[in-house]
This record gives C-alpha cells, structure tokens and sequence, in this order.
C-alpha cells in the first residue's frame, strides 16, 4: 500500500476534543441496540481470595481460570452457569455499573448531546437507574427520555461481574503484563427483546444518523436461528428505509460456530464491521497483517469498513472518506481513553495527562479503492478502570461517520457477501 503523510498527534487529539460536542449537536438521531445489562465490578485481588477458598468446586475452577487470564494479559467473557451469583456478590461487595456495549455506547452519545434511541428489554428500576436521562427509550404512544421513564416490577437479566486486574500488580503471585477485565456471564443474556424500539427504529431510519448492531455473542444456542432472523429483518428494515451506517461491534464469542453463525446470519444487513485485535486474530488466524486480514474480511463481507481497536492503536480498512476515518478513530480512541484515565465516561478537553503515543502501522495507505487508516491510541500504564472501553470507542467513531442534520448518507458498496467457515 502506498503511505501517505502522518500528523502531529497531539494536535490531532486536541481538534477531536474541540470537535466532539459540535458533531453531537448536529448529529441525527443514533439507533442503538440489542443489549443492556447491569454489571458487578470487582477487582482480581478482591474476588480471587473468595473463589479460591469456596467449598463450591466451580467457583475454584473460576478462580484459576482468571489466574490464568491475568497471567496471559487476556481479557474477554467467560460463561460460569454453574456458581451462585448473589452469594458471590454479598461476599464481594461489588459496584452496579451499566453493562451491554449498546447501552453503553448510547450513554456516551447522550453525555456528549447526541439523540440516540435504544433498545430496553429490562426496564426494572435497577436496570433505568443506570442509564444516562438523556438516552431515548420508546414506549407504545412515542419516545421518553430514561430520566422519566417509568419503570416496570419485572424480574431483570442476571448481572454479570466484571473483574479488573492492573498491569504488573501482583494477585496470588501472578503479575499481568497488561491491565484489562474479564467479563464473567452467568446466563446467557439472548437479545433485548423490545418491541416499542423495533417499531420506532423502523419508522425512524429513514433519517437517522446510524445503526448499532451489538450483544449477539450471549444468545442461547437454541435461539440463536430465529434470534439472528429477527435481528435481520429489523436490519433490513432499516437499510430498506435508506440507513447508510450500520455497524455491528462483533465481541468475544464462546465459540467460533456462534460467531460464525451471527456473521452468516447477519451478512448483507450490515455496512460496518468493529472488533479487537485479539477477536480479528481468532477470527482469522496467521501472519498476515492487520490490513491485510481486514481488507480481506472487508472484502469477502461486502461492508464498507472493518475497525479494529488495541490497547494502544486502532486502525479501520476503508472505502470511504479517509480524512472522516481518521476524525472517527481519534473521536473514539479519545473517548476510550479519557474513560480509562478517570474510571467513567467524561466528556473530554483533552487527552489524558501522561498518555503516551505509539502506531505500528503507517497513519495513512492506499491501495486499489481502499483506505488504510491508522492512530495510536492515547495509552496509560495504569488505568483507572478498563471497563467499557470498546464500547466507548465505537460510539465515538459513529458519532463521527453518521449523518449530520444537514449531510445526505453515504453510498454503500454492494459486493459478494460471504465468509468461509474458519472452524
């Protein structure tokens, strides 16, 4: 790929920050769904000690397998049915968070001042307590805002814990060679069912912003057929209606014959593609590049954008606008960093005091229609929290890749949509 010229970082971080609010004001209303949770946060020294010393031969096995994780520097989900919850959390003492990266990206872009409506199947008055007012919940007469939206006497989803480990901070003699969380799921979630947000994103599409496709790596394996079917149909439905943007944050799967049955069950209703590196590389494994596994991906999809996003970099193979890209990878990046430093979502003025800057990739290449676009990352040794932060970066990109007030949307590229079987 041809390089093209990288810019002074600092200075590009510092126009993003001055840039957030202005788009948010001039954003169109974001569609973002399906999945919303309540969190548990603990940190490793804090639920190690409890799980190890159980009587309950599980939570030992638990217990070690977040050893192991801490000791590989490997974060991602676990699904542990077999261990109590409740007893777990009394013991621990843990903080409620709001959980799900479509409720999570939907509190950043009503932080920021963006309209976003999302999906809310549990609407109990823990689950409303932790969303942001200003996020739009739909009701059957219209829209409310969360901070007035009555809640229902409903048995909620099962929380799930999110446990943090710091980076060279000793736990049980393990020292992580990198600070992240490991989400620990004691049910499987399955979709937020919510027909009041089907109804009004349907209606709505038309002239919205984006789309945010999210939270299919936790559906039951018996529904996940007609769970994929539903979710393609109001896909469509939106992109029918003349959605440019629609992207789906594919996350951590149990198994790679779920993540390909959503990619397959999904192919052709999204337009833009985001994961981790870790989940490209289980994705797609060897020593091919990251640009050229996502070109390849992007390709073979038919999407007009793949985002890729580490610890210290992100990158996105493109179709479109490369200047847009860049402005969407250092809006997210931003984002996710400033709610690193401070352990909660902030709407920032700059990037984070002590942050450091480092890209293995060229800033900017192209190469027959595709763009190569690439930042690093602001990165902290020693974050205050690590939770969450995906999520805050795909809000930030599409708060920046979705239609202005005064923009018409993008034109799609329609190519063969399908992915070989990787298992």
């Amino acid at each position: 790929m041809k390089p093209i010229a990288e810019p002074d970082w600092s200075q590009a971080y510092g126009e993003s920050a001055a840039r957030l609010r202005r788009v948010a004001a001039r954003s169109r209303l974001i569609l973002s769904g399906f999945c919303a949770c309540i969190d548990w946060l603990v940190t490793l020294d804090e639920i190690v000690p409890v799980l190890l010393a159980s009587l309950d031969p599980d939570a030992v096995l638990l217990g070690r397998e977040l050893l192991r994780r801490a000791e590989a520097g490997v974060g991602g989900e676990l699904l542990s049915r077999s261990v109590e919850t409740p007893p777990l959390a009394d013991k621990l003492g843990s903080r409620r968070s709001l959980g799900g990266t479509a409720a999570q990206a939907a509190y950043t872009f009503a932080q920021l001042g963006a309209p976003v409506l999302m999906a809310l199947q549990d609407r109990t008055k823990e689950q409303i307590a932790l969303l942001h007012p200003d996020i739009m919940i739909a009701m059957e007469h219209g829209l409310v805002r969360a901070g007035v939206l009555p809640p229902q006497h409903a048995r909620g989803k099962a929380p799930h814990i999110i446990v943090e480990y710091v980076r060279d901070r000793a736990v049980a003699g393990i020292v992580p060679p990198r600070s992240t969380r490991v989400i620990v799921r004691f049910a499987d979630d399955g979709m937020d069912r919510d027909p009041y947000f089907v109804s009004a994103s349907r209606s709505l599409a038309g002239d919205a912003a984006c789309g945010i496709l999210a939270g299919f790596n936790a559906i039951p394996a018996d529904e996940l057929e007609a769970t994929l079917a539903e979710a393609s149909e109001i896909a469509k439905s939106w992109r029918d209606a003349g959605l440019a943007v629609i992207h789906l944050e594919l996350g951590d799967f149990p198994n790679r014959s779920h993540r390909q049955s959503v990619i397959d069950g999904l192919s052709g209703r999204f337009t833009s593609l985001g994961m981790n590196y870790n989940e490209l590389f289980s994705l797609l494994p060897g020593p091919d590049s990251v640009h050229t596994k996502a070109r390849y991906l992007a390709e073979i999809l038919g999407v007009q954008r793949i985002a890729i996003h580490a610890d210290d970099w992100a990158l996105t193979m493109t179709r479109g606008d490369p200047w847009r890209e860049q402005q969407a990878l250092l809006a997210g990046c931003l984002l996710a960093a400033s709610r690193a430093a401070h352990g909660k979502p902030i709407v920032p003025d700059a990037p984070p005091q002590g942050a450091s800057f480092r890209l293995p990739h060229p800033a900017f290449a192209e190469e027959e229609g595709w763009y190569a676009v690439s930042c690093p990352a602001p990165w902290l040794p020693r974050p205050a929290s690590t939770i969450g932060l995906g999520d805050t970066f795909v809000a930030g990109t599409m708060l920046m890749l979705g239609r202005a007030k005064d923009e018409r949307g993008y034109p799609l590229t329609d190519l063969p949509a399908a992915v070989p079987d990787r298992r």
